[in-house]
């Protein structure tokens, strides 16, 4: 009697769980939506977490609140993400820096990428450029190659992300070359010490850059894409300006804590590939460029999984050092 009665209460609490689960899926968003932005403002992925969150707030009419959260490669954020609770209102809007390359940059980390988190939806894809002064005295990739091949002490890079990082040593390491590095917490403040002198060079993405190219203040000698940029049809990718081997692309998804309920990743996903997919974020997009990356929860799993081996090869054939 006593079993069949602990039996029955237990029926009791999971048809009750269950109808709560279910309820709280059906319902989201019924609170504000956090987005942790593992870079800080200014940068590319802060620039297009501001337009998703806007988007998101039309479609759902939810407050969305961006926190950004820059250090440690993106790590901190990721962290702050996983102490939060597994029910789709804090949102992690992240690169191929905490989900592909920091786990063969790290001797250790804090978290697994893999089984942590949940994919939702890519967003963009963007290439790194190779940026100087307008007055650094190498013109082309190839004059930038003997110019560090002939000078005493090496040119000095900034880097604003593990992108940055990577598409630099893998320059590096393709061309022969000695180059010093110097880590930034964001790309802004890389950006800035290029232009005071501090540094002879970053690999930017053209999201950050931007404003500064088209006042003149930076020049681009290549891009690290397959293919030439749309709105800058003069610059070289690394390839046509002689060097092979060195193309490195970046990518920005959203992700969940591991363990959201399917239904909650499957209406944010929705959400997030209608932005994706509109005319409007499109033409943001090659304005910045960028590219669209609208791979849905399974897409962007089987991409997080290829990039994280093409991680690392290229921290093998740099021989990056791990922190």
């Amino acid at each position: 009697m006593r079993f069949r009665i602990v039996m029955v209460l237990w029926l009791i609490a999971v048809s009750v769980g269950a109808g709560s689960w279910q309820a709280s899926a059906e319902s989201y968003p019924s609170r504000r939506i956090n987005l942790i932005v593992p870079f800080p403002a200014g940068s590319a992925t802060d620039a297009v977490t501001r337009r998703l969150a806007e988007s998101i707030r039309i479609a759902t009419g939810a407050t969305v609140l961006i926190e950004n959260k820059p250090g440690a490669d993106g790590n901190l954020a990721a962290l702050a993400v996983l102490k939060a609770e597994a029910d789709g209102y804090t949102v992690f809007v992240t690169t191929n820096s905490t989900q592909a390359a920091n786990i063969s940059l790290f001797n250790a980390m804090p978290y697994d990428p893999a089984a942590d988190f949940a994919p939702v939806a890519g967003i963009m894809t963007i290439p790194m450029m190779l940026a100087v002064k307008p007055e650094f005295p190498a013109k082309t990739v190839a004059e930038f190659i003997a110019l560090a091949k002939t000078r005493e002490r090496p040119l000095s890079f900034g880097s604003g992300n593990t992108s940055s990082r990577g598409a630099a040593e893998l320059f590096r390491a393709r061309a022969g070359i000695n180059m010093q590095h110097v880590p930034y917490r964001g790309m802004p403040q890389a950006l800035t010490d290029v232009l005071a002198g501090e540094i002879d060079c970053v690999f930017a993405d053209p999201a950050s850059a931007q404003g500064l190219i088209q006042d003149g203040r930076l020049r681009i000698l290549a891009v690290t894409s397959s293919d030439r940029l749309a709105g800058m049809a003069d610059v070289p990718t690394l390839a046509q300006a002689g060097l092979s081997g060195a193309e490195l692309t970046a990518w920005v998804g959203v992700f969940v804590r591991a363990g959201t309920a399917p239904d909650i990743v499957a209406k944010l996903s929705q959400a997030v590939l209608a932005f994706v997919n509109s005319k409007d974020t499109a033409g943001y997009l090659e304005s910045v460029g960028a590219k669209p990356f609208p791979a849905s929860p399974g897409e962007l799993k089987a991409f997080e999984e290829a990039d994280t081996r093409r991680w690392a090869e290229i921290v093998a054939i740099a021989n990056i050092e791990k922190k």
